[in-house]
């Protein structure tokens, strides 16, 4: 969606959409992230979409891989992104769930054992 904020995303070539996320986060971004690391998030049924989350460490960069689609990842706050999703600038997923978003990421401790690697 064109001048909005969003996260990586993608339509499945045909795979389970856990695979699909992870071949996107890729594509998009150049994080190589398990199949362990994504967690099953909510499911948007307005756009039939599956989302997960992983947990990125703040000193971790992404690659800017498509800019013909997106302009370049940037990294926020909490409290920057949710001002953001309630003025509506980003994409209606975020905005359709975000008490549900926050709930879930802010006051549920994360598991930070996992490894995201960047691709070479």
């Amino acid at each position: 969606m064109n001048n909005m904020w969003q996260s990586p995303e993608g339509k499945t070539d045909g795979e389970p959409s856990i695979e699909a996320a992870l071949r996107e986060l890729k594509e998009e971004t150049g994080l190589v992230a398990e199949l362990g690391n994504l967690k099953f998030f909510l499911n948007d049924y307005n756009y039939n979409c599956d989302v997960y989350i992983l947990k990125v460490h703040s000193n971790i960069e992404l690659n800017f891989m498509e800019p013909n689609k997106n302009g370049e990842w940037e990294k926020f706050t909490f409290e920057a992104y949710e001002r953001m999703v309630r003025e509506g600038h980003t994409t209606p997923t975020h905005i359709i769930y975000i008490e549900l978003i926050l709930y879930k990421i802010k006051l549920k401790p994360q598991n930070s054992k996992r490894k995201v690697t960047k691709q070479s």
